[in-house]
């Protein structure tokens, strides 16, 4: 089973993707999310591995290990750590399933990503990453991340944030939508979803 090392570095990896993916394209915040999600996980998986020698198969169980409030927790860590990667995860589910990030929404309405909810993704995985690169001494590169939602006065320890959005890569909806698009009507300012 993959070790504390191997998890560090396959999230690092993962980061290294994200920050690519977000340089070439800021139409696709639903991708973005994913990808933060996935580099949350091998940051949790590491700590699960590092702490028990443990290795989780499923999202649930490795929620079950981290959970500050479950007694049983094995790998507890701070509750907003905790809260923050369930938050990761719950904005993750919405990107790949359209599905609202709010347990507490029954809606059967299509949930889609936009620009607000990787802004809330990379404000959480911030907190994530800084907790564990302080508990256990290594360190993430800082990297730039663009997005709407995100300002450069926020407080950030591994994302540096550009002084303007407005820049080629932040494209207007009537470039990703044709007018005979069902979708056109519906273009927000910055949409992960388009049809061509």
């Amino acid at each position: 089973m993959a070790a504390f090392e191997d998890h560090i570095l396959q999230a690092k990896k993962n980061l290294s993707f994200l920050v690519l993916t977000n340089v070439n394209s800021q139409s696709y915040w639903d991708w973005q999310i994913t990808i933060s999600f996935y580099v949350c996980v091998h940051i949790v998986n590491a700590h699960i591995a590092k702490t028990a020698d443990l290795h989780y198969r499923t999202h649930e169980a490795v929620k079950n290990a981290l959970n500050p409030y479950n007694e049983l927790s094995i790998c507890k860590i701070p509750k907003d750590v905790y809260l923050s990667y369930a938050k990761i995860e719950a904005l993750s589910r919405r990107a790949r399933y359209l599905c609202s990030d709010d347990k507490n929404n029954t809606s059967d309405q299509a949930q889609f990503t936009y620009d607000r909810h990787f802004a809330k993704t990379i404000r959480h995985l911030d907190k994530v990453m800084e907790y564990f690169s302080n508990h256990y001494n290594f360190k993430f590169d800082k990297s730039k991340i663009s997005c709407p939602g995100l300002s450069r006065g926020e407080n950030m320890t591994i994302w540096i944030i550009p002084t303007s959005h407005h820049d080629k890569r932040f494209k207007s909806p009537e470039r990703f939508y044709h007018k005979q698009s069902p979708y056109y009507e519906l273009a927000p300012v910055s949409c992960s979803f388009y049809t061509m």
